[in-house]
């Protein structure tokens, strides 16, 4: 399947590793000098969603709504590594860029390019009265140069629970800018697919809501946080999540089962 976008400068072709069109392309795609870039991903059963015991929780990038430290969001840095920024914790409100807010029509759910998770208060309501742990929220507001910030009907998901470190036998992610920290930053490797491995013992203790110890993306952090760019930690959620967020139509975000190994 190839998706065309008009006045775009690539194309997007999405094929199974089986399908016998795959060799092919490729043989064209060198016989004729093209450049590619290739990324490989598994794909899942709503059967194999509900089994998992959590979800990796992960939204489209060019959706994503810019927001964070260089908006005016807080964080107490105290706790923090002073090289990377690993381990900051956030202390205010959601701090939006309004130039961006059309990016939030039509939809109930969207996160920011640091992983922030946010939905509309409805389905902020739903998740508080579904009784799911580990779970709080925060209020999100829109900063406009002239007319300063504006609270929106919106709730950013917080995780209260922090995962023991992942198993060394995750693949698809290494870190490529290592910190002596040993948190960050992690980024995912595209020709391979992502697999966050756990111990089973990890995971007695696991929340509805989760974030990984693990900080993922780019890092540029000088001690100022509002002149920084920060890695994040993944979101990590049970299947009660999933479903509720797929009772309410979202769309817009990959769900990845995390592996149980023994160790």
């Amino acid at each position: 399947m190839a998706e065309l976008e008009e006045g775009a400068i690539f194309t997007i072709v999405t094929l199974d590793e089986r399908d016998e069109r795959l060799p092919r392309l490729l043989h064209l795609l060198t016989e004729r000098g093209a450049s590619w870039l290739e990324r490989r991903y598994d794909c899942f059963t709503d059967e194999e969603l509900e089994s998992s015991r959590l979800l990796i929780m992960s939204y489209d990038f060019d959706a994503t709504v810019f927001g964070g430290p260089r908006v005016g969001t807080t964080y107490d840095m105290s706790d923090a590594c002073k090289r990377c920024g690993a381990g900051a914790r956030q202390t205010s409100a959601m701090i939006l860029e309004g130039e961006d807010l059309h990016k939030l029509e039509g939809r109930r759910a969207a996160a920011t390019p640091y992983d922030d998770m946010l939905v509309d208060e409805k389905l902020a309501n739903v998740l508080a009265e579904s009784g799911a742990t580990g779970i709080s929220f925060r209020g999100v507001f829109a900063a406009f140069e002239k007319r300063g910030h504006i609270q929106l009907a919106w709730r950013q998901i917080c995780a209260t629970h922090t995962m023991p470190r992942m198993s060394p036998r995750s693949t698809g992610i290494f870190p490529y800018k290592p910190c002596p920290c040993g948190r960050s930053s992690f980024t995912r490797e595209a020709e391979i697919p992502l697999r966050l491995a756990y111990r089973a013992a990890d995971i007695a203790d696991i929340c509805d809501v989760n974030v990984t110890w693990e900080w993922f993306g780019e890092v540029n952090f000088n001690g100022d946080v509002n002149d920084s760019v920060l890695a994040a930690p993944y979101f990590l959620v049970t299947p009660k999540v999933w479903r509720i967020f797929q009772g309410a139509g979202v769309t817009g975000f990959d769900w990845i089962p995390i592996r149980v190994v023994d160790e």
